[in-house]
């Protein structure tokens, strides 16, 4: 269902603002309380269980109306929502045996990242792989959400695109820290490109032929000569 719990509003390079939907929802034991947003894209809708004594089991059971699927937390949690019919209906029931109250909101994410600049939420990407054959340079902003790398792809075509390791939905990967480390000393060591060619790196190009910009980066591995991937979504 991919609940998580809520444990703060912020994180690094993302401000997390709740919009009230409903707050101080009291549920009488078998209660239960409707929440409506109307939208046409997804949703972000969070709750948070606000009594002075906080639920000794799973206390409320959360559905979007119109699903079949449900799941009882006790402290609250946030989950990403697709419409239907043009709005997002989620019921909170109160499955205990006490009296439970609860604040409902809608999750706004504001990207605070540098990377941000570069990101149009609207477009979904494509698939795109880079297998390199020699990097030039790797410059990374100084709060390493993104990093621009240049080079030549196996194909012999000159490459320069911006890797994105951090968007407003996530923190930084694990991989970028590895990805940034190693290539950087490839080109300040000036390592033989023997030593890391093939060099891949994989993502979802959401930027044009003119700037590429690539995020969701899922694959950065040196001397990968069997990596798989179909012709067409490699550059060249």
């Amino acid at each position: 269902m991919g609940w998580v719990l809520i444990a703060c509003v912020a994180v690094a390079h993302a401000t997390v603002r709740h919009v009230p939907i409903k707050s101080g929802v009291v549920l009488k034991p078998g209660e239960s309380y409707t929440g409506e947003v109307e939208s046409a894209k997804s949703v972000e809708i969070g709750w948070a269980a606000v009594q002075a004594k906080p639920c000794s089991s799973n206390c409320v059971e959360v559905t979007q109306v119109g699903s079949r699927f449900g799941y009882a937390t006790g402290l609250g949690g946030s989950k990403d929502y697709e419409p239907i019919n043009g709005k997002v209906a989620v019921e909170y029931k109160n499955v205990s045996k006490e009296p439970v109250t609860i604040n409902v909101y809608r999750m706004v994410r504001i990207c605070d990242a540098e990377s941000c600049k570069f990101l149009d939420n609207t477009k979904k990407g494509h698939t795109l792989v880079f297998k390199v054959d020699e990097f030039k340079s790797i410059t990374t902003s100084k709060d390493e959400s993104y990093s621009v790398i240049s080079g030549v792809a196996q194909s012999g075509r000159p490459f320069h695109f911006y890797a994105v390791w951090f968007t407003d939905d996530k923190n930084f990967m694990n991989l970028e820290k590895g990805c940034t480390t190693w290539i950087k000393r490839y080109v300040d060591n000036h390592t033989p490109k023997e030593q890391y060619r093939p060099y891949v790196i994989a993502g979802q190009n959401v930027g044009d032929e003119n700037k590429i910009v690539l995020k969701s980066i899922d694959d950065c591995t040196a001397r990968a000569d069997h990596f798989g991937v179909s012709e067409e979504k490699v550059f060249k």
